[in-house]
């Protein structure tokens, strides 16, 4: 008895296990409805995130976040446990990032206590972003545009999005010049455009350093999409001998190797 217990226990979690591997990494319009799911409750946690920053705690903000929580716990718990490589996972960005906002939004039921600089931290689930784009990059990828321009669009704004946010966050209460969103996307603006007017600076350590970043890394990413615009189109179709990833439309062969690869495509004419 035991045993067919036990048989039948592993047959319940293997065929749960299969589900949720659908769901996640499957195709089809249920995987896909699913995912979009995620999508449309990832950017409702940011905007709640972003709403609440600077808000006191209340019985009903606590009662939200401990529901998010445990949303967010629910699809850690799934995503580690139809993972191939678990360890790698839990090092990953998005995953550490989301461990820390669970830890912030529980801290204040363990202690007793509202720490209001953790509610800053919650700020941390806008990496989150990143994955988002992942997820809409997929969802795109049976349309008829350039993935590579989307994609490159996507992470640019995904990054704007991500340090104005943070710039609102900490500067609002340290800076008389940023006191709304529209002024800490302002800011990003100018700066990544190296117009900088002058109207709005940040002064403090903190202020500079997220100047910094946007310099240096927010050139970058508009780098990136002059290049995926004015770069001719190209298919992203790995090949399996010099894993050369982009190719012309209507190539047979690698140009790196001559090895021969397949590219599905409708047909032109």
């Amino acid at each position: 008895m035991r045993a067919r217990g036990a048989r039948a226990k592993q047959a319940t979690s293997a065929l749960v296990k299969s589900i949720l591997q659908t769901l996640y990494e499957g195709d089809g319009t249920g995987p896909r409805a699913f995912r979009i799911a995620l999508v449309i409750f990832d950017l409702v946690t940011i905007a709640y995130f972003l709403a609440t920053a600077t808000s006191d705690l209340d019985t009903r903000l606590l009662v939200i976040d401990l529901v998010v929580a445990a949303v967010v716990l629910v699809d850690l718990g799934a995503r580690l446990w139809i993972a191939e490589r678990r360890m790698q996972f839990l090092l990953k960005l998005t995953t550490l990032a989301d461990l820390i906002v669970v830890l912030s939004l529980l801290a204040p039921l363990i202690a007793g206590s509202n720490f209001g600089f953790l509610r800053v931290l919650r700020v941390l689930r806008l990496v989150r972003s990143f994955h988002l784009i992942e997820q809409l990059d997929k969802a795109t990828q049976h349309l008829d545009i350039n993935r590579r321009v989307v994609r490159a669009a996507l992470n640019l704004a995904a990054f704007i999005f991500v340090v104005t946010s943070l710039v609102w966050v900490w500067e609002h209460d340290r800076n008389d010049n940023v006191e709304t969103y529209i002024d800490a996307l302002y800011f990003t603006i100018t700066t990544l455009t190296t117009t900088g007017y002058g109207d709005i600076i940040l002064t403090d350590r903190v202020g500079r350093i997220l100047t910094i970043c946007i310099m240096i890394f927010g050139v970058g990413f508009f780098l990136n999409l002059l290049q995926a615009i004015y770069r001719p189109n190209k298919v992203e179709q790995k090949c399996p001998e010099c894993g050369l990833e982009l190719h012309d439309r209507d190539a047979s062969h690698c140009k790196h190797c001559g090895n021969t690869i397949y590219i599905e495509t409708e047909g032109e004419t």
